[in-house]
């Protein structure tokens, strides 16, 4: 056996340092790392969350704008009683409640709204108030078309052809102002 002598002394190599942990560089990089991970998935979270909740906001507007379809759906165009004689609501209809056809949606011409601002709405196909949407409101307007060109807007008594348009309105309050979510139209049947 060899024996080393108490005056040999044991060197290593050179280049080689022993490991005993992390060197602060390494730490900070990996905190910067994982940092920048946790960002980008709270990131992706609040995207998809807005999107989300935007999603439920147009399916609201669309259900709203096709209640005033089905309200409206089996309503003449013209008064019973009066005909075609007066476009919009009659002397003696004063409300939603008293609307009987489907010219009385267009007030005086220029349309009728349904809003929760005032109290009037939105409403269901039942003619009830929504409770618990006070942003919304619905906008409803008819006119006669020319029945070769529906885009064609003619004098009330020139047409039987009947359009309806609703427009569905959100006061949003992330963008702070009245957003348009939907317009549904459609002509009125015979």
């Amino acid at each position: 056996m060899h024996r080393l002598s108490s005056h040999t002394t044991v060197s290593r190599p050179l280049g080689r340092r022993v490991h005993g942990g992390f060197t602060l560089i390494e730490t900070a990089l990996a905190i910067v790392i994982v940092g920048v991970g946790v960002l980008a998935m709270m990131a992706g979270q609040q995207a998809w969350h807005y999107q989300n909740d935007w999603a439920q906001q147009v399916g609201l507007a669309s259900r709203l704008g096709n209640e005033i379809r089905e309200m409206t759906l089996t309503l003449p165009r013209h008064d019973p009683v009066a005909g075609a004689a007066t476009w919009g609501a009659e002397l003696n209809e004063n409300g939603l409640e008293d609307f009987d056809d489907l010219d009385d949606f267009d007030g005086d011409g220029g349309g009728v709204i349904f809003s929760g601002a005032d109290g009037t709405g939105p409403v269901n196909s039942l003619r009830e108030t929504i409770e618990g949407l006070e942003r919304w409101s619905q906008e409803i307007r008819v006119w006669n078309v020319d029945p070769g060109d529906v885009n064609a807007e003619v004098p009330e008594g020139d047409s039987e052809l009947m359009l309806v348009e609703v427009v569905v309105r959100w006061d949003d309050p992330r963008f702070e102002g009245i957003r348009e979510m939907t317009r549904v139209r459609w002509i009125a049947p015979n």
